[in-house]
């Protein structure tokens, strides 16, 4: 039987350090690296959460648990929207009210009562005509060169034996006498006067009715007229 030899070998036996006092290094335990990476987490949350409050677009959080980036929505946020609906609504039916008194009186009623009753024409048509052609503008001056509250033209204003187009009360009393002069032309259909008095007589009679460009007219005035004789009764 071979006698073993391993005494022989030149091995030395394996010892284990438990470790050297005062030495350097870079390891740490698992438990260390854990506390280290969730504070490193909680850091980057904290900072998105800032940055995210500040976002023009709206408030967002991110959840710590799941990372996901969430918007935060104010539960009464809707309810300043229903006040400003509220208000403006209150504004709306102020401006009605405003716009049905100013159809009550205008600042030439005098003018044109005087108008209506030389001329024979309902003092409400002459106020709608006016109200229409330049909401009672004694300035206006249309692109086509129609001066003043009824809007009359240069010739047709010298014709009328108005001087100043820019006077209010001549420039009434000037249209009242042309609004006369077509309602006496087309037997006092009062639709084709107004068309006359918007595109001139020729206008009329060439259409053989209401021209097609003046209906919109014809029917604002109309409905200004009316307006103006329901307030009156008010």
């Amino acid at each position: 039987m071979t006698t073993s030899r391993v005494d022989t070998l030149q091995i030395k036996p394996l010892v284990t350090h438990s470790g050297e006092k005062g030495r350097r290094t870079s390891i740490t335990s698992f438990d260390d690296m854990l506390k280290a990476q969730k504070a490193s987490e909680e850091k980057q949350i904290e900072k998105t959460t800032t940055e995210d409050k500040t976002s023009k677009t709206g408030v967002y959080f991110r959840d710590p648990t799941t990372g996901t980036r969430v918007k935060y929505v104010e539960v009464g946020s809707k309810a300043p929207s229903a006040d400003k609906t509220s208000t403006a609504k209150k504004s709306t039916s102020s401006t009605k009210t405003t716009s049905a008194s100013s159809m009550k009186t205008t600042k030439y009623d005098s003018y044109f009562k005087k108008a209506a009753k030389k001329y024979g024409v309902p003092e409400s048509l002459l106020k709608a005509i006016a109200k229409a052609e330049s909401n009672f503008n004694e300035r206006d001056v249309s692109s086509s060169g129609a001066m003043g509250v009824m809007q009359l033209m240069p010739d047709t204003a010298r014709s009328l034996g108005v001087d100043d187009p820019f006077d209010p009360e001549q420039n009434i009393m000037g249209g009242a006498k042309c609004i006369a002069q077509k309602l006496k032309e087309f037997n006092g259909d009062v639709k084709l006067a107004l068309a006359a008095y918007n595109a001139g007589s020729g206008a009329v009679r060439r259409a053989g009715g209401i021209p097609s460009q003046c209906k919109s007219y014809v029917n604002k005035v109309l409905s200004y007229q009316k307006a103006f004789e329901t307030a009156a009764r008010v």
